[in-house]
């Protein structure tokens, strides 16, 4: 007959119990975490843990919702403008540009459109619009909206159903939640068309 295996020290078999039960807990933790909303951790509050808090990335980092508005709302009131001084001057898009890049226009205009743009959460009255969070870190739970946040800056927290406009099924047509992301989105691109053909031509598009 086989010689039967020697137990194990008591002590040894106890610490495997315990090493066992832990990593159970850890896979109960983890289980529990990715069937959970994934939501950022809270703001420290030093000036650098700030700077990089969740709230920070999620407004102002390049897939933010703050880069998109306000160079939509630059590209749209540099088009209309420039097209208007070009009408009325002859002065091209790049002449505009480049007399507005040296002489501080540029950065005016984007600084206005910057403090316009966080003034919604600076002056919301939580009684007619409640949120959460604190100083331009506020915000409305929405479950479509990225780590389920939907600052007040971004113009899709704006209720439109009282604005003229028709609901389809590829969305709302007229003054819609993503209108001004898409006009934005357009003029962007017709500046940098009219840049591109300015160069290649030497002269405007509207006064050649």
């Amino acid at each position: 007959a086989p010689t039967p295996a020697p137990a194990a020290p008591a002590g040894r078999a106890r610490d495997n119990e315990i090493d066992w039960a832990e990593i159970e807990r850890n896979n109960e933790q983890a289980r529990a975490a990715m069937g959970a909303p994934s939501t950022p951790a809270p703001a420290g509050d030093g000036l650098l843990e700030r700077a990089f808090s969740a709230d920070a990335q999620l407004l102002f980092a390049v897939d933010g919702c703050v880069p998109e508005v306000v160079n939509g709302r630059v590209a749209m009131f540099g088009f209309f403008t420039a097209a208007l001084t070009e009408i009325f001057t002859g002065k091209s898009f790049t002449t505009q540009l480049a007399y507005n890049l040296s002489h501080g226009v540029s950065f005016t205009i984007a600084a206005l459109v910057i403090a316009g743009t966080l003034a919604p959460m600076i002056m919301a009255d939580p009684k007619e619009t409640p949120y959460q969070g604190t100083g331009f870190a506020r915000w409305r739970p929405e479950p479509r909206a990225k780590a389920g946040r939907q600052y007040l800056c971004d113009p899709r927290s704006v209720d439109t159903t009282g604005l003229p406009g028709r609901d389809t099924p590829l969305g709302r047509v007229g003054f819609g939640a993503v209108a001004e992301t898409w006009n934005g989105r357009v003029a962007m691109v017709g500046l940098m068309c009219t840049f591109l053909v300015e160069g290649a031509t030497h002269h405007g598009i509207f006064r050649g």
